[in-house]
């Protein structure tokens, strides 16, 4: 009777024991699950909210930046996260370009990508930065911007081919990308200076063999209809120049109506409302 009750008593003992270890290996796996998840998001990647990218805006951006960059395997993970595949396989592309986006995407800082269609108020593109945040037993800080995209911006746009590819969705998405990451600035009011983030991504455009672009802020034109109709015109002008020689071998320019895209950009505001003036033709 005892030796039968011992062993029943060791085998009680070594199944609560054997179930007991169970539970603190299922326990120790979601303890080590926990931060992993908690891992706040960094580098570049689609908004998670209702004004995400959707799969025709990501192709769109993807092929742009791929072939700005030159990184042949970049693309968007399932996640939404942009990632750059294997570094070394390059196919032509901007060595400036592809520095700054690996610079992105290894920042300790967020930018989210998001969808601002037909926005009265984002002209092509534009960088929100909307906090800094503090998370971690560290302390550490990083901060969270909204890379801003109106889409259908780009299809209000005449002008040469040339231009158009020296303005596309990759272009500007890479220029506001050098905003943040290397904090260059937009002229503020000199109507004809490029700007020291426009002269870094000039730098992209002469790697690309594209035309550069001339000045910042776009130069504005008033007719007035025989009705009296104001009609306001918005454009850009970028050169071509051979190696070696300052003066340009080629002019395009792109036009557009601030009436269809973004009247309510601060340049196009200020621009019709007189605190900044006009270029003229």
């Amino acid at each position: 009777m005892n030796c039968t009750a011992d062993n029943s008593i060791n085998r009680h003992y070594n199944i609560r024991s054997f179930a007991l270890a169970l539970l603190l290996g299922a326990l120790s796996l979601t303890a080590l699950a926990v931060p992993r998840a908690a891992v706040q998001p960094t580098g570049v990647r689609n908004s998670s909210g209702p004004q995400r990218l959707n799969e025709k805006q990501l192709r769109q951006a993807q092929d742009s930046l791929r072939h700005k960059s030159g990184f042949m395997e970049l693309g968007f993970d399932e996640q939404g996260a942009l990632t750059l595949g294997n570094r070394q396989r390059i196919q032509g592309g901007s060595a400036t370009a592809r520095a700054l986006l690996i610079a992105a995407v290894d920042s300790a800082n967020l930018y989210e990508l998001e969808s601002h269609e037909r926005s009265p108020d984002v002209a092509f593109a534009r960088l929100y930065e909307s906090e800094d945040r503090e998370f971690g037993e560290t302390g550490k800080r990083m901060t969270i911007y909204q890379v801003q995209l109106d889409f259908a911006d780009f299809s209000y746009v005449s002008g040469a081919r040339e231009a158009k590819a020296s303005f596309d969705v990759g272009i500007n998405l890479l220029h506001e990308l050098t905003h943040g990451v290397l904090k260059l600035q937009d002229p503020r009011g000199e109507m004809d200076q490029i700007g020291e983030c426009d002269a870094h991504v000039n730098q992209m455009r002469r790697e690309l063999q594209l035309p550069e672009r001339l000045y910042y802020h776009p130069g504005i034109s008033v007719t007035q209809t025989l009705s009296g109709t104001r009609i306001v015109c918005a454009r850009l002008e970028f050169v071509e120049r051979q190696a070696g020689q300052s003066q340009p071998s080629a002019k395009y320019e792109l036009t557009w109506l601030p009436s269809h895209v973004s009247p309510n950009a601060q340049n196009i505001a200020g621009l019709q409302q007189g605190t900044l003036v006009a270029r003229s033709r």
